[in-house]
């Protein structure tokens, strides 16, 4: 918003508020642009949905205490805080703060959605673009509907009279469209939501309880994204968070393990994300995505993940209880 400065020098006026929700209502009108967004329109969605969350966020803390948006609070210097010369907290340390110092009892956006949002602002920002557009609108919608949430059930309280006049101009004009958006969405999660597989696990780009492990499968995808996680081993590994060579080259426990299944030996298991979230925290399954068994766990000996110990109180597998048997 722009006004007239001194000899007619054009200032702008976009307190921090008010800032957030334009880069929001900037990411609605790029999403439901006519006949449909182009690749460019969405680029520029998430990276301003990515700047509507962190400014709106830290508007929060900042009204609260200015210092809880600095990563180190005790070294918090009015002077710098007003130039923006200070390094400040990422968007987990927002979140907890807001929910220790500031509003306990509002209902907070779980982390694998904001996840999903910064991850794939941060390919944008660093990579270049390339997506799909359902990938797009599914990571999208639930920061929009929490950010709406938020503004409208916690912050406007707290704003300037003038400001929250501005601020409920805006929300007024994206409803309608969120619920275009919205409608959308919940077409394409209908499909995630009449898997019949044995496991479903959350997708790494989209955050949807989408991904279908069947056993058997030559390729891992998301059924609403549509991103193919390629092979099962490949997947695997993309899912650890982490590649062969830099386990080798770096050292540590290896997060992915060979399946000593009996109908499935060799298979590849790691850790995968269910979705569900217990005390902020979400639940992991140790998985083999050759066969969608669910293991027990790692054996100590020959590191192989297994269905069942042979010997629980020593973590081993029947393999290598036969080998030290045999000894006897």
């Amino acid at each position: 918003m722009s006004h007239e400065g001194q000899e007619g020098n054009p200032t702008t006026d976009f307190p921090p508020v008010i800032n957030g929700l334009d880069f929001l209502e900037s990411t609605v009108e790029l999403l439901t642009k006519a006949p449909a967004p182009s690749a460019r329109d969405q680029k520029y969605a998430v990276v301003h949905l990515a700047a509507a969350f962190e400014v709106i966020l830290k508007a929060r803390l900042e009204i609260e205490e200015p210092a809880l948006t600095w990563v180190m609070r005790h070294e918090f210097n009015e002077a710098k805080h007003r130039v923006g010369d200070f390094k400040s907290v990422q968007w987990e340390d927002t979140l907890k703060r807001i929910r220790q110092h500031c509003a306990p009892e509002t209902p907070l956006i779980e982390k694998p959605h904001v996840r999903a949002l910064v991850e794939m602002r941060n390919r944008i920002a660093h990579f270049g673009f390339a997506g799909t557009t359902a990938a797009v609108e599914v990571v999208t919608t639930p920061v929009l509907d929490f950010l709406v949430s938020f503004v409208h059930g916690d912050l406007l309280a707290l704003v300037p009279d003038q400001q929250v006049t501005r601020a409920e101009e805006i929300i007024d004009r994206v409803r309608p469209d969120l619920g275009k958006i919205g409608a959308l969405v919940k077409q394409r999660l209908a499909t995630a939501e009449a898997l019949d597989a044995a496991q479903v696990v959350r997708c790494l780009v989209c955050a949807a309880n989408s991904v279908p492990i069947e056993g058997g499968d030559l390729y891992i995808a998301c059924v609403v994204c549509h991103t193919d996680f390629g092979s099962p081993a490949d997947a695997a590994w993309i899912y650890s968070g982490t590649s062969a060579y830099e386990v080798m080259k770096d050292g540590g426990d290896d997060p992915v393990h060979e399946h000593n299944g009996f109908l499935c030996p060799g298979g590849a298991v790691t850790r995968m994300p269910t979705g569900k979230i217990d005390e902020g925290v979400e639940a992991t399954v140790l998985l083999c995505l050759t066969c969608g068994e669910e293991c027990a766990g790692v054996c100590q000996y020959c590191d192989r993940a297994v269905t069942t110990f042979a010997f629980p109180e020593a973590d081993m597998c029947g393999d290598c209880l036969d080998i030290r048997m045999e000894k006897f």
